[in-house]
């Protein structure tokens, strides 16, 4: 296990979490022992200074106060500056891991599970910053306010200690009652937010087919049931919340009335009942706190947790030493991959060599594995069994920094960023402009660029320039193209291209070629492969045939259609005339 293995970062900054909070604990305890000088200083003015009628004791008393006080404050700051500081630097140490983490665990599970994982990471960093942390510090204080209380006198211990039960059953009754519908209201409105976003994200098919007018009923419905819900909760939470301070103004009487009774009995002096006063404040101050800040506890153990699973289930044990491709050399060795315990297998022993600057065409039906297979060349998922090998290295264990600076990858959707295109092109790094420029050349999409309103400089997609998918084909390639690459992975590259994209695309494969770049293409039409040096044929994850262009073809026969076997209703694969 590495440093960078995301379960190590997390245990590491979980380690410096408990430190950093036993610092701030240490703090927090000192601040809390100072919150005393203001019940003692009451009580000695009021026993001392008014029955003696001395000033200077009372100047020496305010002296002595204030420099207690200004000791407090700056201790308090401490304790605030350290939690945020540890919030900064668990979102420092955290942040890299988890993006990483949760990168890996979407490309195996699909993003709905880690799609709320980094918002976690903020909102952990926001409680521990706003000093929510420092509760239970707080809370644990409470036996030695209650022993003050008890030692002024039994009577304010017992209204104390009756104040400390009420508010801690008032936070757990809140708990309680608000834990299900806010779990509902939660739910619910996850559900109607989910369907508004894929209502917009298919807005042209929504629009075209009719679909808005019950597309917002069934929103509307939802909606309502979600604020339903979600008002519930709250309703419960603002009834007990005013019960709540209702309950501290009463105990704030009771010890006021305490105090009258005892000091008419002359049980205790006056000083005691505002020096009692202040010290009940104290006292109930971090249990009216719990009943807001058990959820936010509960809510940040809940969020330790997913962040906790993602670090483990993204921890694919990647290597983090850069290893430097020299010659593109690919080697499939009897590669295997089942998705899940339960599941048939997409590939099936799979194997074939290529030397640098050779061509494999990979043709077969829908299903057959074809952009499994892609995904495997580029180790994005590991081999259940066999492997792929580029240079002697394992595609999937290889480091990402050194291996993606030698590979390029067009999947069949050619998404870009909403980003500059000289940022797309460039992969977000800081390939020279030169490079980036020969990359586009190279695709043939230079002119295109060139036709659009800011040039390299253009922003594509939100708040930009939306091309069309041939076009986002063409700039997807430039990407993939960049600098010298030494093996270029496309499936189905030519899905979106017209006769004219399509030519540059074959222009651009016979130069990578002749530069020596090993080239995997995934085609449904035959025209790209006209370079091809083999194809391989897929069925049913297998290899069915392998061999030189002219072969393969020769045994496929003239428009030659594949299909997996009593699979009549599939889509046929034409394969296009024989040389």
């Amino acid at each position: 296990m590495t440093s960078t293995d995301p379960r190590t970062r997390y245990d590491a900054a979980r380690r410096d979490l408990i430190r950093g909070g036993i610092a701030a604990g240490g703090v927090g305890v000192f601040v809390n022992l100072l919150h005393l000088a203001l019940p003692l200083f009451t009580i000695q003015v009021y026993d001392r200074v008014l029955s003696s009628g001395s000033l200077e004791t009372l100047g020496a008393l305010i002296t002595l106060v204030v420099i207690i006080l200004g000791f407090q404050m700056l201790l308090d700051v401490l304790r605030q500056r350290i939690f945020v500081i540890l919030g900064g630097r668990i979102m420092t140490q955290l942040g890299r891991p988890v993006l990483d983490a949760a990168v890996e665990t979407s490309l195996r599970d699909g993003p709905a599970g880690v799609s709320g994982v980094l918002r976690d990471l903020t909102e952990l960093r926001a409680f521990i910053s706003s000093g929510a942390i420092a509760l239970p510090v707080d809370v644990a204080m409470t036996p030695l306010f209650l022993a003050v209380l008890f030692l002024l006198h039994p009577g304010y211990g017992l209204v104390g200690l009756a104040g400390v039960v009420l508010l801690t059953i008032a936070a757990v009754a809140t708990e309680m009652a608000v834990r299900e519908p806010t779990a509902d209201g939660s739910r619910a409105a996850a559900r109607a937010q989910a369907e508004t976003a894929e209502v917009i994200r298919h807005a042209e098919l929504v629009t075209a087919m009719g679909m808005l007018p019950a597309l917002a009923r069934r929103w509307r419905r939802n909606q309502a049931i979600a604020i339903d819900k979600t008002e519930r909760g709250q309703r419960i939470v603002k009834l007990l919340a005013s019960l709540t301070r209702g309950l501290r103004l009463g105990l704030q009487i009771g010890i006021i009335s305490m105090g009258a009774v005892l000091v008419t009995s002359e049980l205790v002096s006056a000083g005691t009942i505002i020096a009692a006063t202040v010290m009940m404040g104290r006292l109930l101050i971090p249990f009216e706190r719990l009943i807001d800040g058990w959820r936010k506890w509960v809510d940040v153990i809940a969020q330790m947790g997913r962040l906790r699973e993602v670090c483990a289930t993204g921890a694919v044990g990647r290597d983090t030493v850069p290893i430097e491709v020299q010659n593109g050399r690919l080697v499939v060795d009897r590669l295997t991959y089942i998705p899940s315990e339960n599941a048939r297998p997409i590939l099936r022993n799979v194997s074939f060599e290529l030397d640098s600057g050779s061509l494999l065409g990979v043709i077969g039906p829908s299903g057959a594995g074809k952009s499994t297979l892609s995904r495997m060349i580029m180790g994005l998922w590991r081999p259940t069994a066999g492997g792929v090998y580029l240079d002697g290295q394992s595609t999937f264990s290889h480091e990402r920094g050194s291996f993606g600076r030698a590979v390029g990858y067009l999947p069949q959707d050619p998404m870009l960023f909403n980003a500059s295109v000289r940022d797309n092109i460039a992969r977000f790094g800081d390939a020279d402009m030169a490079q980036v420029i020969e990359a586009a050349r190279t695709a043939g999409v230079h002119e295109l660029i060139g036709g659009l309103p800011q040039g390299y400089a253009t922003r594509l997609g939100s708040g930009g320039v939306e091309l069309s998918g041939g076009q986002r084909q063409r700039v997807a390639l430039a990407r993939a193209i960049l600098g010298d690459m030494k093996l270029l992975v496309l499936d189905e590259p030519n899905a979106h291209l017209d006769a004219e994209g399509e030519a540059a695309l074959i222009a651009a494969l016979s130069c990578l070629q002749d530069r020596g770049t090993t080239i995997v293409v995934i085609a449904q039409r035959m025209s790209i492969l006209t370079r091809a040096d083999q194809l391989l044929v897929l069925r049913d994850g297998a290899v069915a045939q392998l061999g030189p262009r002219a072969e393969v073809l020769e045994t496929l026969g003239p428009r030659r259609v594949l299909t997996n076997p009593g699979q009549a209703a599939e889509t046929p694969v034409t394969l296009g005339q024989r040389p």
